[in-house]
Order: structure tokens, then C-alpha cells, then sequence
């Protein structure tokens, strides 16, 4: 069995939690904006800005994962990394609350920051692994047909 079996499952799997972190947000824009500014890292007039390009990159990153794009690995990596970032300056001033991961609740089934965290570091790991294991070939190719793991010389000479 090939491992780019799992890795489009995982792919699929990590690209549907961005997608759904996104359109969560977008379902309040404003509360999810709000709680963007409670972190007090953005400029107020910039916070519908970064909020929006979030909601963005989340929904770009989890479409180009569910289409086995590189890039969208590459991404994704880097998002989670920086959200784990923003999660830990929040744990470390002591803020009381809502992450804003899948957008901004009435605060009934809400996640802590260090729930989280313990989230992102989930997706974090899946994240990584992935980008390991599709370290060589694409997950699909740029065609849109599904590459077995074979690498072929493409005219370069040693």
C-alpha cells in the first residue's frame, strides 16, 4: 500500500477543519473580528483586515489541501504555527478568552486557549507528517492525475 493513501486521507481530513474554521467565521464576521482585537496584536483599524485575511488563507489552505497542492501543506504548517504562536502570548498574559478557532461563539461550548492549543498541536503534527511524507512527488500532480510516488528523471543531467 502506497503512503500517499493516508496522506490524502489526513490531507482531506486537515483541509476540511480549515474549511470549517473559515466559513464558521465567516457566519459572524464581527464577533470573530472582536475577538481578534482581545489578543490586543492587531492595530484596531487592521482588525477587519486580518480577520478577513484569516477567514481567507483558512478557506485557500483547506480547498488546496482537499486538491493535494504542496503549497497548501506548506501553508498550512505555517498558519498553525503562527495561531500556536498568538495561542501561547494569550495563555502567557494570563487572557480569559475565546481562542476564535472556529469562529466567535455565545460562549457556551467555547474552547479555552489551551484547549487550543492542545488542537493545534493535534493538527500541527498531522500537518508536518504530511509534509514529510509528501516530501518528494506532489500529492497530485499539476494535471489533476493522481502521482503513485514515482519520481522520474525529467531530462536533467547529473
Amino acid at each position: 500500500m502506497s503512503v500517499f493513501r493516508p496522506a490524502r486521507v489526513v490531507a482531506a481530513v486537515l483541509g476540511g477543519v480549515f474549511v470549517w474554521a473559515g466559513v464558521s467565521k465567516v457566519a459572524d464576521v464581527t464577533k470573530f473580528t472582536a475577538t481578534v482585537g482581545e489578543f490586543g496584536l492587531v492595530w484596531e483599524p487592521l482588525l477587519p483586515a486580518t480577520a478577513w485575511s484569516v477567514i481567507g488563507l483558512e478557506l485557500l489552505v483547506g480547498g488546496g489541501l482537499w486538491l493535494g497542492r504542496q503549497w497548501a501543506i506548506k501553508v498550512s504548517t505555517g498558519l498553525l504555527v503562527v495561531f500556536l504562536c498568538v495561542l501561547g502570548y494569550g495563555i502567557i498574559l494570563g487572557l480569559d478568552i475565546e481562542c476564535g478557532c472556529f469562529g466567535a461563539g455565545d460562549g457556551q461550548a467555547r474552547l479555552t486557549l489551551s484547549q487550543a492549543v492542545a488542537v493545534d498541536s493535534v493538527l500541527l503534527v498531522a500537518s508536518v507528517w504530511l509534509a514529510w511524507v509528501s516530501r518528494g512527488p506532489m500529492l497530485i500532480s499539476g494535471n489533476g492525475e493522481s502521482n503513485p510516488g514515482k519520481v522520474e528523471n525529467q531530462g536533467e543531467e547529473d
